[in-house]
């Protein structure tokens, strides 16, 4: 990959420099699969903007990231989507432990079995190429048998988390159109008014016992779809992304040698599997032979208590966002590498984190462009930066009219190559507005699409991509991304609100909260803020998952304006009521050193 500025210009319209891709691995072909019809269709005619003159600059070195031992051995064999991946690990070692989960563990060829009876029963009640398949399950074994058994099916799957509330559960099964639902009993509530057929696998289990436990006749096609993750959407309903099998298999080709994971590591699996990160600590691990380590109850899932967990469990590999760290102890004897990704990672953490013998990866993508398009090495003594693209895929800093950018300035990180998704579902407007044409092609080696991800960049002096943020109003909360628009949506709904605005505070070094702010529809009534906050509250519940609640909501007479009648958003006061679902008390003194 490359990323592209205009070298030594004072206009954006110089010969583009480029930067090489990290070395390590052999570059997939370009995922290039054709889009569902419900994915966007093909990219849009060119962006607009006359594409610069072959480049002919020389190269800078490369920026001397992440390159394990072994990041020059063969590539990995071809395959069609990641579970020919699992099925070479199974056929290679079938006794190695591929899950823990609690008190329980299955082997690679236990968790094979069971997918592939799952898969055989799944392929009975219609799944196959072009039908999704949804999972709603607590973790547990069961959870890494659906998601490998969607895939055998030839279906894509949609992972649902069980914190999803139930208006939400209900959007995305009727927006990707469900074929099946995957869950158990316990989550009948859950799932009794979804519009699509549902699979208690508790339920089947006689019928599952029955079924073949041999793989399933159905090679993974590398153009069909993987799976459909939904995130975030700026007109108040969430969107889908739809990535290919192609892509995913292009992430993982590029990225494994990158990472290092062979089959004596113990990889941690926290995650849920609605954020796309999880197939960073899944796959990876099961392409090498390595055991998945499924993280404790939701009670430990922080502090000193997970700290105990990865302890004892002697994890070596770590993925999660850099809050989470925050709470941590770094003192982790068997940690040999940890990654990070989801939002920025302070120098402070770097710092309290480095130890002899321990890689530090500071992975970045959105999830338009399959989990991870660059990956620096992070030390001490080195500037934290996004580092460069991986093997075969390209960045390019553009501007507003998608030209290259001057060397040193700011632009848009626009991503191309083989991870770039097939488009969202549904919608054909805003795949057309996110996935264009690429306005830089100079050879055949560019990549034909890229992906404008609203983050903003510049190139180091050292050649590595800096992160500077967000040019629209979207924010990461505990590493998922978090558009402001869907949260204000909600807010407006209530007929009491007039507007809603909706900003994120500092609360730390490495975290923030949500304020929402409101005004209210004249004429105000006898209602008190306190009661309509009560309200939005349980509007919010109803309607977002618990990170995209804010912490506060204050009602206001009126919004702080710019002279063009916006809302001045950095002049809205600092909260002074009580975080929402909590009544005004005094504050309690901290008791321990962590709090």
């Amino acid at each position: 990959m490359s990323v592209s500025t205009a070298h030594g210009a004072s206009s954006a319209t110089g010969t583009p420099h480029r930067i090489p891709a990290r070395t390590g691995g052999t570059a997939p072909p370009d995922a290039g699969g054709p889009a569902p019809p419900d994915a966007g269709g093909p990219a849009p005619p060119d962006a607009g903007g006359p594409a610069p003159p072959d480049a002919g600059g020389p190269a800078p070195p490369d920026a001397g990231g992440p390159a394990p031992p072994d990041a020059g051995g063969p590539a990995p064999p071809d395959a069609g989507g990641p579970a020919d991946f699992f099925a070479l690990s199974c056929d290679r070692d079938p006794s190695h432990l591929a899950v823990e989960c609690g008190a329980d563990s299955l082997t690679y060829r236990e968790l094979d079995r069971r997918a592939n009876r799952l898969a055989h029963l799944l392929r009975d009640r219609g799944a196959g190429p072009g039908r999704r398949v949804g999972i709603l399950l607590e973790r547990s074994p069961a959870t890494y048998v659906t998601l490998l058994a969607v895939l055998k099916s030839g279906a894509s799957y949609v992972p649902l988390d069980v914190s999803f509330p139930a208006d939400r559960l209900a959007f995305i099964a009727t927006d990707c159109g469900l074929h099946d639902l995957v869950t158990t009993a316990s989550l009948d509530d859950r799932t009794r008014e979804l519009p699509c057929p549902v699979l208690a696998l508790d339920r089947a289990a006689d019928t599952l016992a029955r079924a073949p436990d041999t793989r399933p006749e159905t090679p993974e096609d590398p153009s069909d779809e993987c799976y459909v993750i939904y995130t975030s959407g700026t007109t108040g309903r969430p969107k889908g992304v739809a990535v290919s099998r192609a892509n995913i298999v292009a992430f993982l080709r590029a990225a494994a040698p990158l990472y290092g994971v062979t089959d004596h590591d113990r990889v941690h699996q926290g995650l849920s599997l609605a954020f796309d990160f999880a197939l960073e600590e899944i796959w990876p691990a099961w392409m090498a032979g390595a055991t998945l380590v499924a993280g404790p109850e939701e009670a430990r899932r922080a502090g000193p208590e997970l700290t105990a967990f990865l302890t004892e469990r002697a994890i070596t590999v770590l993925c999660c966002v850099p809050t989470l760290l925050t709470t941590l102890d770094p003192q982790l004897p068997a940690l040999r590498t940890l990654l990070v990704s989801g939002e920025a990672c302070p120098p402070g953490l770097v710092r309290s984190w480095s130890r002899p013998g321990r890689r530090i990866l500071n992975a970045y993508g959105p999830t338009e462009t399959t989990v991870t398009a660059t990956c620096a090495e992070l030390t001490p003594d080195r500037p934290v930066t996004i580092g460069t693209p991986l093997p075969g895929y390209r960045v390019y800093l553009l501007d507003e009219a998608l030209r290259p950018v001057a060397r040193g300035e700011s632009g848009e990180i626009c991503i191309g190559g083989p991870g770039v998704a097939l488009g969202y579902v549904r919608r054909a407007d805003l795949t057309a507005d996110r996935f264009r044409t690429n306005p830089v092609i100079r050879d055949r080696a560019e990549a034909p699409r890229i992906y404008r991800t609203g983050d903003r960049g510049r190139v180091t002096p050292s050649g590595e991509i800096a992160y500077l943020g967000r040019i629209d109003n979207q924010v990461k909360i505990r590493g998922y991304r978090v558009e402001l628009g869907e949260i204000e949506e909600v807010l407006r709904e209530d007929a009491a609100v007039e507007n809603a605005v909706v900003v994120p505070r500092a609360r730390d070094g490495t975290a923030q909260d949500l304020t929402g702010y409101v005004t209210r529809r004249p004429p105000a009534g006898t209602e008190d803020d306190d009661a309509l906050r009560e309200r939005l509250h349980g509007a919010l519940r109803r309607k977002l998952p618990a990170y995209m609640i804010p912490t506060f909501v204050e009602v206001l007479s009126a919004f702080p304006l710019l002279t063009a009648d916006k809302v001045d958003r950095a002049a809205l006061p600092p909260p002074v009521s009580p975080p929402l679902g909590r009544r005004a008390r005094p504050p309690t003194a901290p008791r321990t050193p962590l709090e």
